[in-house]
């Protein structure tokens, strides 16, 4: 099937769009959002494939150190598998939606057939959206293990967590698969998830209805769940720094605790503000196409291909670094890392597994909450 390139190239968007910019803005805004749109093109072309090589890389050795004995016990490593399986499948489908990618090919792959068409989005979205939930799960996880440390191993159990993955997974593959009525092939033999009569108030409205619940379920309840869990995890953690402090006095110990407390209420923000700062423009990218009634990834005015281009790389690059976190905010994930290349004896005494306020995964909840107070945590 052969592909219209006079539809799908960054530079080509850019003439398409340029009458209409001019009617809207002024020659020096005309221009200026076409340098801004020609400086995304070429940062496209390094970042795309930089990003694709480093999140499976990343993706890749998370689940390798999640199947080592070290983190066989734990039920935050069902989660952590799930979430870089489902980041991996967005970053090996993402390319596809670029521009440049279907003037590379020639044709668009995913406008192969009907059926290939809609699936293609049914695995893009139910890998977007379950990502966002494994990161809620294991933020409550993290939230129980403070919170209600004798009553972590009770409701974090692997059962559990397998049974949320699998709920997960049937859940926003049902919905995505019903919603699939929308991606179409275009007369440009170009494959849009967002096809419907724009005329007919009933399409709008039930595509409207759809894409608002998608929404909700891709980003604006799980950043719901995040913004209110994780003050409530660092209110809770600062605490318990303060209390170990006064039991401690002045000592080596007080001083390291304090820095380990310091460390995991940083990155509990940082991560929830990287989250919200990632995601969100890409949410506010598909309610401004409905809103506009203009097609997501089509060829639309240079403002809109600006801002879709910016929301993609924000989006991508919220996939590629979770493994970058965890090397980055987890002492344990580094012990893991350097045992995985043979840096470090993993039956030494310096690889033991150990609990600190800063650590990502619970371990051993009710025997160090009865030596010392410590109460183990669960970073992304």
């Amino acid at each position: 099937m052969a592909l219209s390139l006079n539809n799908t190239t960054e530079m080509d968007l850019t003439e398409n769009c340029s009458v209409l910019c001019d009617n809207s803005t002024d020659v020096a805004a005309t221009q200026t959002l076409k340098k801004a749109m020609e400086i995304l093109s070429y940062t496209n072309y390094v970042l795309l494939p930089l990003l694709l090589v480093l999140g499976l890389t990343g993706n890749t050795l998370t689940v390798i150190i999640m199947q080592t004995k070290r983190y066989s016990h734990l039920t935050s490593r069902l989660f952590l598998i799930a979430l870089a399986l489902s980041d991996s499948v967005l970053l090996l489908t993402q390319p596809l939606n670029k521009n440049f990618v279907l003037m590379y090919l020639g044709t668009d792959l995913r406008a192969l057939s009907s059926i290939g068409c809609k699936a293609f989005f049914v695995i893009f979205k139910t890998a977007k959206m379950s990502s966002s939930w494994f990161l809620v799960f294991i933020c409550w996880e993290r939230f129980v293990a403070v919170w209600f440390p004798l009553k972590a191993k009770i409701i974090c159990t692997k059962r559990v967590a397998v049974a949320l993955i699998v709920l997960v997974y049937v859940f926003i593959l049902t919905y995505t698969s019903i919603w699939s009525y929308a991606s179409q092939i275009t007369k440009n033999n170009i494959c849009h998830p967002d096809v419907y009569d724009k005329s007919d108030p009933y399409e709008v409205s039930r595509f409207g209805t759809f894409l608002l619940g998608g929404l909700s379920i891709y980003s604006l309840i799980p950043m719901c769940f995040l913004v209110t869990m994780t003050p409530l995890i660092s209110i809770k953690l600062s605490r318990q720094g303060r209390k170990r402090k006064s039991m401690m006095g002045k000592s080596v110990r007080r001083k390291t605790a304090s820095q380990d407390t310091n460390r995991t209420t940083v990155m509990l923000v940082g991560v929830m503000v990287a989250y919200i700062l990632l995601i969100s423009p890409v949410t506010a990218l598909h309610m401004s196409a409905f809103f506009l009634r203009l097609n997501a990834f089509g060829s639309n005015a240079l403002g809109f291909l600006v801002f879709k281009e910016v929301s993609q790389i924000l989006e991508q690059l919220n996939y590629a670094i979770n493994f970058f976190l965890y090397v980055l905010t987890s002492s344990m994930f580094r012990n893991g890392l350097e045992e995985l290349f043979g840096c470090r004896n993993s039956k030494s005494p310096g690889t033991s597994v150990k609990s600190s306020s800063g650590s990502d995964f619970k371990i051993s909840i009710r025997k160090k909450y009865q030596e010392s107070g410590k109460i183990s945590t669960i970073s992304k």
